[in-house]
């Protein structure tokens, strides 16, 4: 396992350190004062995040947990402390993952389901760029997952409370209702729905449960009213609407995941025919199935809704997935062989990802070179070729805001702030 986990961290590893920063990464290396840049503009260190999420509670959203985690990265003037840790934190997502339902099923945990708990999400994760690779998103959503997925697994399992204990649960709980907008609350839903079950099998509550629930409810309102998210989100929302909402992501998620359904299906009535699944683990699936569905469809209340918020409806699933797939674990046939031949699909992806990845690499890398040899000559107007559209959306580039030609534009300026420059300018 140890051996497996290794090569999956080296494997994305390659791509943070072919990634450079993109989009709102060069908005999170000052501390936040407004979404345009103002004349004088401070560097983010640790001690000044905590006023910078204020601000930017007041004045853009009320993320103020993942956008802690970015502008603690974009405080150092290198990428790689980021490329490190964040490579680092996707294996800590497949742990969860895993741990969730092995404690599910009381099963052991499999290397080979571990290796394919990773091919999951690799093809399954929604803009895997946009919410892994990229700083500023996947500190709001791989980050986060990670945050919310550790809040289900404490109020999953059987905790010898100390007050120690019990004073970090009450800050992962609150924390973790503040993650987003919509897997926050639905990790929260998953863990109702699990108490509740529990009181029905046991008729015993556990009390730390239940007030971890309301600190997380808490660290979710606190989110939800903040001002700026407020003056952002309002919308005029009635039923045709939202229908129509509900109608677009049903069509962006069903298309992509039909197939993990269809299989997910099979896999539980496999179970069922063979008594190979419990009792426990169908309740379970189904309590993860509703996560998975809350967290998806809830942004029909939302003014837009991007593929990469459906990042922890995704997690969500991988956990029902998965422990279908150790409940019939013993009865699959050819196990190897089957994930010998998802090795090798995920190798052709792999390479034409990182080809795409490289380019992009190259072309941003030389846009910092021409900025930076301008700068050097005391030239404070600089103009660069602009980078070419990516291909794959395992870029982080595909779907971000970029250098555009006008020095006016938003990316522009920022970029200008960003490397100490009066304009910069762009060319095709």
């Amino acid at each position: 396992m140890i051996v497996a986990l290794s090569v999956i961290y080296i494997l994305l590893l390659i791509l943070n350190s072919k990634t450079l920063y993109a989009g709102d990464d060069y908005v999170y290396r000052f501390a936040y004062m407004r979404s345009w840049p103002l004349e004088h503009l401070k560097v983010i260190s640790t001690f000044a995040i905590p006023h910078s999420m204020w601000n930017h509670y007041f004045w853009w959203n009320g993320r103020f947990v993942a956008h802690s985690v970015v502008q603690y990265f974009m405080q150092f003037d290198t990428k790689v402390i980021f490329n490190v840790f964040n490579s680092g934190i996707f294996i800590v997502l497949i742990f969860l993952i895993n741990k969730v339902a092995t404690i599910i099923t009381k099963h052991k945990s499999s290397t080979l389901i571990i290796i394919s708990i990773f091919i999951f999400l690799w093809f399954f994760i929604p803009s895997f760029g946009q919410t892994v690779l990229w700083v500023s998103g996947s500190g709001n959503y791989l980050w986060m997952s990670v945050v919310y997925t550790s809040f289900i697994l404490a109020n999953l399992i059987d905790i010898d409370m100390t007050k120690f204990k019990f004073v970090l649960i009450i800050l992962l709980s609150f924390l973790a209702g503040a993650t987003n907008e919509n897997s926050g609350p639905a990790a929260i839903l998953i863990v109702i729905l699990s108490i509740v079950y529990g009181f029905i099998k046991t008729r015993k509550i556990h009390v730390y449960s239940v007030i971890s629930v309301l600190f997380a409810m808490l660290g979710f309102y606190i989110m939800l009213m903040s001002p700026g998210s407020q003056k952002r989100g309002t919308m005029h929302r009635d039923w045709t609407k939202i229908s129509a909402n509900l109608n677009d992501i049903y069509k962006l998620s069903f298309g992509n995941l039909k197939w993990v359904y269809l299989v997910l299906i099979a896999f539980i009535i496999i179970g069922i025919i063979l008594k190979h699944i419990t009792v426990v683990s169908l309740v379970h699936i189904a309590i993860f199935i509703i996560g998975h569905l809350a967290a998806i469809y809830s942004m029909a209340l939302s003014p837009d809704y991007p593929e990469r918020t459906f990042f922890g409806g995704i997690v969500f699933l991988a956990i029902a997935f998965f422990i279908s797939v150790y409940n019939i674990y013993d009865i699959i046939p050819m196990k190897s062989i089957v994930i010998i031949a998802c090795i090798v699909v995920f190798g052709f992806s792999y390479r034409d990802a990182y080809s795409d990845i490289s380019n992009s690499y190259n072309e941003v890398a030389s846009e910092y070179e021409t900025i930076r040899i301008a700068k050097s000559n005391g030239d404070k107007d600089v103009k660069v070729k602009l980078m070419s559209v990516p291909k794959t959306t395992y870029n982080a580039y595909n779907g971000t805001v970029s250098l555009a030609e006008n020095h006016y534009d938003w990316m522009n300026q920022w970029e200008s702030k960003y490397f100490g420059v009066k304009t910069i300018s762009g060319y095709r």
